[in-house]
């Protein structure tokens, strides 16, 4: 599914004047060392593999310009981002210029267990964190649940048979590292046993092309990659 046509023509390694973009899908993950206690705070979602597919795209993005670094300004990326929920079906659209030379989008992987026995989370449901450059530091980010936020819930899980049950669990996981985030810390820092410590995993790409677009795919069983659509 293509956001828009591409434009234009030429490689992004010509010009003196084309600057090389990456992105990054920085990942956080539940770790295991939590306590037992800890452990038993992770959210059930049981029957997974018969509600959702193995991978899901919740972020699409498009490099719409690039802006050298002069001497009156300095560099700046501007870019298109689209929010979809677990069915494909878009939620919203940002447009926005950030400072720097490189794009970074992290994702907030939500540990769930699949079956109800399981002792720890086995797998992962995606959560569009926020945008950050090499210049703007991620604590000062462009944040992404107020994007998708549908009276507390995050409607980027939306799309699957989930039970009342399940929707108070996932509702309450997400509140909770939205309110961490809101006061400036990270998501995790509130959700020890949910979100557990900080792992930060790394998927880039380079020589992003203007007018092409790239999606995040996220995979149930972990791991985040970007790939052009």
């Amino acid at each position: 599914m293509k956001l828009m046509k591409k434009t234009g023509s030429g490689s992004p390694g010509l010009g003196i004047f084309i600057i090389l973009l990456s992105i990054a899908a920085g990942t956080y993950f539940w770790m295991d060392s939590v306590s037992p206690a800890q452990k038993e705070k992770i959210t059930r979602l049981e029957g997974l593999s018969d509600r959702l597919r193995s991978e899901t795209v919740p972020v699409k993005f498009m490099i719409l310009s690039r802006e050298p670094k002069e001497a009156s300004s300095g560099a700046c990326i501007k870019a298109r981002l689209k929010l979809y929920d677990l069915s494909g079906k878009e939620l919203a659209s940002l447009e926005k210029s950030w400072p720097g030379t490189e794009l970074f989008v992290d994702m907030l992987l939500m540990p769930v267990a699949s079956d109800k026995d399981a002792k720890k989370a086995d797998s992962w449901l995606a959560l569009p964190y926020r945008v950050f450059t090499d210049e703007l530091p991620a604590s000062a980010g462009t944040l992404l649940f107020d994007s998708y936020d549908s009276a507390g819930f995050p409607e980027v899980l939306r799309g699957a048979d989930w039970n009342a049950r399940e929707k108070e669990s996932i509702k309450e996981a997400y509140l909770k590292a939205r309110k961490a985030a809101g006061s400036g810390l990270p998501a995790t820092d509130s959700l020890k046993g949910s979100f557990g410590s900080a792992a930060h995993e790394v998927s880039s790409l380079s020589k992003f092309e203007e007018g092409v677009v790239y999606k995040v795919v996220c995979r149930v069983k972990g791991g985040v990659e970007i790939m052009e659509d």
